[in-house]
């Protein structure tokens, strides 16, 4: 509302009029006379004051309604302490890669060995008791702790590589691995993996939707979960960590051992 705008506001309905000499008492100055606003301007004058409190809540319900529905990002609480940062995110699609599928050989041996980082998953970490870390594997050049995602790659790969142990045990009618059978159900380290996995999933617990794949007869029935994008944490920023904090002594390269 421009100024011209704010003062016919409060000067329309103001008169002023001239008011002549009063012949018969001889003066010869004029003075003006003051008429009252009418009843309109006083409506009028009520105008400004009741847009400014109806903008003022059209503004306040606006602001309520957008917080509502697009809630602004902040930072929860960290619930603990820990050295490691929070990596930014990408977003990367689940495909099928054979090399993680296929049977044991030497080149599918080897793309899961690469999947522990040198140090195999070990971190150093300064002053751990400022994280209320309890003691670390003390080494010749300090503590080291564990990351919970390498652990979980090397239980899988044991998984992986007990499964087919097993399946070439049955299509060779072999008895050698009779024995480590026998060893499993005493003491199953396959087994601790199993349960591993389970809180781990619980615990990350991705949340990505997925649809059926299509099939060749056009219908979608089945979700085998591929070509699906999911949110994921960087890699580059995870490798990137691991290269800096690893453990520099292992010589052990085999995910399952």
């Amino acid at each position: 509302m421009g100024y011209a705008s704010l003062r016919s506001i409060f000067t329309d309905g103001l008169h002023y009029t001239y008011v002549g000499d009063d012949e018969s008492n001889g003066g010869s100055s004029a003075e003006i006379k003051y008429i009252a606003p009418s009843r309109g301007w006083r409506l009028a004058a009520l105008k400004l004051p009741c847009l400014i409190v109806f903008c003022s809540l059209l503004s306040a319900a606006i602001t309520s309604l957008s917080l509502r529905r697009f809630p602004p990002a902040c930072q929860p609480e960290q619930l603990l302490k820990t050295p490691v940062p929070d990596f930014p995110k990408e977003i990367r699609l689940f495909e099928l890669n054979e090399l993680y599928s296929d049977p044991p050989s030497p080149e599918t041996d080897a793309a899961w060995n690469a999947l522990l980082p040198f140090g195999r998953g070990y971190v150093f970490v300064d002053e751990p008791s400022q994280y209320s870390l309890e003691p670390g594997i003390e080494t010749d050049w300090g503590q080291i702790y564990s990351v919970s995602m390498y652990h979980q790659m090397h239980c899988l790969g044991l998984v992986r590589r007990n499964y087919w142990r097993l399946l070439n045990a049955i299509l060779q009618n072999s008895t050698d691995t009779y024995a480590e059978a026998e060893h499993q159900f005493v003491n199953s380290h396959t087994g601790h993996c199993f349960d591993y996995f389970r809180q781990s999933f619980e615990c990350a617990a991705d949340m990505t939707l997925e649809w059926p794949r299509l099939e060749e007869d056009g219908r979608r029935y089945q979700v085998d979960g591929g070509d699906i994008p999911h949110v994921c944490a960087s890699k580059q920023a995870l490798k990137h960590y691991m290269d800096v904090y690893h453990f520099n002594n292992s010589h052990n390269s085999d995910i399952a051992a």
